[in-house]
């Protein structure tokens, strides 16, 4: 993550990062078989695909009806988000006159929903016995899909249904989902089946179209609040905080004098009144100006332009916002990030991550794309839990995030990270170009975000140069949160492979001393005893070096099209070596590339914490 640039970054050979164990991906996913569904009872009076779902209903973002087949005692329905579950009376038109309305869970999606989980007790009966039932549908952003996601312990069958009138019937389609397989759904009804039970059905509703609107021209005297290219409106948009829930009417202005713009100021502008005297501002979407993006094949955040506005709407006031994109920062496989103004956060210029679930190749391995989906949601709900309430100079600031498009929104920080040619990275030799008084300032500001993280339990796990920015007025800022995870519970693979101790052959060790070392590997960098590591995993690279971290510790993962085509292990043994060879040179009469040369102690258990090298360099300056 960087200060916006003309041209974003788009080099596949760097600053690469492994968000899991592709073997442990592979063997979730592997093995998903289609077969023809059991039989099940079609009984119940009004199926959930003619029950009728009108527009008021879709404008509360319902995604899934729920309507169980069986009696389930003691079960429960839990979703990460709150207040997005409950029961709904639809209406159909071939209902009884004794029973016009059907009850049915409707599930909601907000902005802090990824997925919805249904867990189902076991149940045992003298003619049948029902197992325990769990299974996740993740919600797909870039798309209408739904990923089915079996956590049972027993194969669960999943067939389509349709009692709807059509002049040519969808073929019958049926799934096995083995446990801990995924399935990608189209909208429509499927029935879960277990062991020729039908347990329940659930009917996936298509996500509504999302308006992008192009920005107005600013005008001579207009102060509604249009901004330039340049600088957002922050002298007229204000944050919308929960106190002003209640508080306020909304109302297109009518009186030029109020809005203080003279004739024609209402044709930009929407106000909030409210008891204090000033009024909250915000510009309103030329009507005639817009186009929509279609869900089922669309995702706003990621096909919006610059200059155009994404209306987002939501339940409530909170969940409602306008992202004007601006100008793009870095776009890989797994994200894209840009600036942008936010409509509901203070001072509007917020930097954008955006992880993205599309499949880059329709020929590529089965099942990718809903192992895209659960991997990038599972990422987005981690970085965002792990950030909500980090408050430190040295750290970026978290506004919030948004599920519904896998979007983070953060602090913009004027700074560019240490990868950036030619600010701090030399394109001829990719040695740093700053000084030792930069190397000081950034190991003094991010051995204090670490120690602030260690102190909360907390490991960044992908601490590297392109993770920091930096600029000597700003300092140090530490970013990018998608792998940190609870000490406790520290990952056997993800990272970056250069940056990974030595303790984790064999052992597979990672923890707190594992930042400090990717740490001190950042710093040699720094230093310049060391050119830009990632700079190895260039095709054409003199010695080239790259493997797969999830090969460490497992033979059998592919390494022939990696790096130099040798086993994941023996790259990592002679990049340690590497590594060592740049720490004896280390001169322990310097301060500074003493507390380094201790960070790189192989022993971890040995290795200097971020609490002392804060305190050494503390000392120094007294």
């Amino acid at each position: 993550m960087a200060i916006a640039s003309a041209s974003p970054s788009t080099e596949d050979s760097e600053e690469k990062t492994e968000p899991f164990s592709q073997s442990d991906i592979d063997s979730r996913f592997k093995g998903i078989r289609v077969e023809e569904p059991v039989a099940a009872d079609t009984t119940e009076a009004v199926p959930l695909d003619i029950l009728q779902v009108e527009d008021h209903h879709h404008k509360q973002g319902i995604r899934i009806l729920v309507r169980p087949l069986t009696t389930l005692h003691n079960t429960r329905s839990v979703s990460p988000g709150s207040d997005n579950c409950q029961w709904l009376a639809l209406r159909a038109e071939v209902a009884s006159p004794d029973q016009p309305e059907h009850k049915v869970l409707a599930v909601t999606q907000t902005s802090k929903d990824i997925k919805f989980s249904v867990r189902i007790p076991g149940e045992t009966q003298e003619e049948s016995a029902r197992p325990p039932l769990w299974c996740e549908l993740y919600y797909d952003p870039a798309s209408d899909k739904v990923i089915f996601l079996n956590k049972s312990d027993v194969p669960i069958s999943l067939s389509r249904v349709s009692h709807a009138p059509a002049a040519s019937p969808p073929p019958p389609e049926a799934h096995i989902i083995n446990p801990g397989l995924a399935k990608g759904l189209k909208p429509g009804t499927w029935r879960i089946t277990v062991r020729d039970i039908a347990v329940l059905d659930f009917r996936i509703l298509e996500k509504r179209p999302v308006t992008l609107y192009q920005t107005l021209p600013a005008t001579a005297g207009d102060s509604s609040g249009t901004a330039s290219p340049d600088r957002p409106p922050s002298s007229t948009k204000r944050a919308i905080t929960p106190e002003d829930d209640g508080k306020r009417v909304k109302r297109r202005i009518s009186d030029p004098a109020t809005a203080g713009g003279g004739a024609g100021a209402d044709d930009g502008v929407v106000m909030f009144l409210r008891p204090a005297p000033d009024p909250l501002v915000f510009p309103l979407p030329h009507g005639g100006e817009t186009k929509e993006l279609v869900a089922s094949n669309s995702h706003a955040l990621l096909d919006a332009q610059k200059g155009e506005t994404v209306a987002v709407e939501g339940l409530c006031e909170l969940d409602e916002y306008q992202l004007t994109k601006r100008e793009a920062i870095a776009s890989t496989a797994l994200s894209a990030v840009y600036t942008a103004t936010h409509s509901n956060v203070p001072d509007n210029i917020v930097t954008v991550k955006v992880l993205k679930t599309r499949v880059a190749n329709p020929n590529d391995k089965p099942h990718l794309h809903e192992r895209n989906v659960i991997r990038q949601a599972d990422m987005w709900m981690r970085e965002s839990q792990s950030q909500q309430d980090l408050k430190h100079e040295s750290i970026v600031r978290y506004y919030g995030g948004d599920a519904r498009f896998l979007s983070l929104y953060m602090e913009h920080v004027d700074a560019q990270d240490l990868t950036a040619v030619p600010r701090w990275r030399s394109k001829a030799n990719d040695e740093f170009q700053g000084t030792r008084d930069d190397a000081f300032r950034i190991l003094r500001d991010i051995a204090s975000a670490l120690n602030y993280i260690h102190g909360r339990r907390l490991v960044h796990n992908d601490i590297k140069p392109a993770n920091i920015l930096y600029s000597p007025e700003r300092g140090a800022v530490l970013c990018d949160f998608g792998l940190s995870t609870l000490a406790a519970n520290s990952p056997g693979g993800g990272g970056t492979p250069y940056y990974v101790p030595p303790e984790f052959i064999g052992r597979k060790l990672r923890g707190p001393p594992s930042d400090v070392w990717a740490l001190g590997v950042t710093m040699l960098y720094t230093l310049r005893k060391i050119v830009f590591p990632d700079s190895r995993a260039r095709r054409h690279h003199p010695k080239p070096l790259y493997w797969q971290i999830a090969g460490i510790n497992n033979p059998t993962v592919p390494h022939r099209q990696y790096g130099n085509g040798q086993p994941a292990v023996d790259q990592m043994r002679d990049w340690l070596t590497e590594i060592r060879d740049a720490r004896e040179a280390l001169n322990t009469k310097d301060r500074l590339e003493r507390l380094v040369k201790e960070m790189l102690v192989p022993n971890p258990a040995q290795r200097i914490t971020m609490e002392q090298v804060l305190r050494e360099l503390y000392t120094e300056q007294k």
